[in-house]
């Protein structure tokens, strides 16, 4: 950042720590675009992005009167947005399990022990059909994510392309294995069809 820029931008923060909240507009224009975009790149979820995007704005606004003896704006800016967005992961991380575990529950409740394995068999027969009838690069891209557990940055460095690819890849296999499952799933209970898509997709 040139020295301009930086007398500009500790000018607009001491207005912000003064309450002045056009200027706050101002600062949130500035960074929003960066903000967003890289909370979109990582959650996937455009509802959520704008939702940390906002949630980190928040911080700045209620810490205002400290934005002045910040010694790099920007930095501190981001490790917020960071934070939030890996917070925000794992909430979503840990809200799946606990999906998972009442639907688990409530199946083990209606169905014994040997149905429930027989449904998760053909779940799983049906499933590995829908994966074989992927194209070869969704195919390895599914498998590297879903089986194999890497993050998408890993996957495009293992495979050498874009993380962007490896999302492209990803979402039209997705795609493909729920229509491809959904629709051989139809005579199975709705409770366990809710309870494999969950797990699986």
């Amino acid at each position: 950042m040139k020295v301009t820029d930086t007398k500009n931008e500790l000018s607009l923060l001491t207005k912000v720590a003064e309450g002045d909240e056009h200027s706050f507009s101002l600062l949130f224009n500035r960074y929003r675009p960066n903000i967003y975009t890289t909370a979109l790149r990582i959650t996937g979820d455009e509802w959520v992005a704008e939702e940390i995007l906002q949630d980190t704005f928040l911080k700045v606004w209620v810490n205002r009167t400290t934005l002045p003896y910040l010694d790099n704006f920007g930095g501190w800016l981001y490790t917020i947005a960071k934070n939030l967005t890996f917070n925000s992961i794992k909430h979503a991380q840990s809200e799946r399990k606990k999906l998972l575990n009442i639907t688990r529950e409530s199946i083990s409740i209606y169905y014994r022990e040997t149905d429930y394995l027989a449904e998760e068999n053909e779940f799983n027969k049906i499933l590995n059909q829908a994966i074989e009838r992927l194209s070869p690069k969704q195919k390895l891209t599914y498998k590297l994510i879903k089986e194999q557990g890497m993050k998408r940055e890993e996957a495009a460095s293992a495979l050498n392309v874009s993380a962007e690819t490896i999302k492209w890849n990803l979402d039209q296999a997705m795609k493909s294995i729920r229509a491809f499952c959904m629709v051989r799933l139809k005579d199975l209970p709705l409770i366990i069809v809710l309870y494999f898509s969950a797990k699986y997709f």
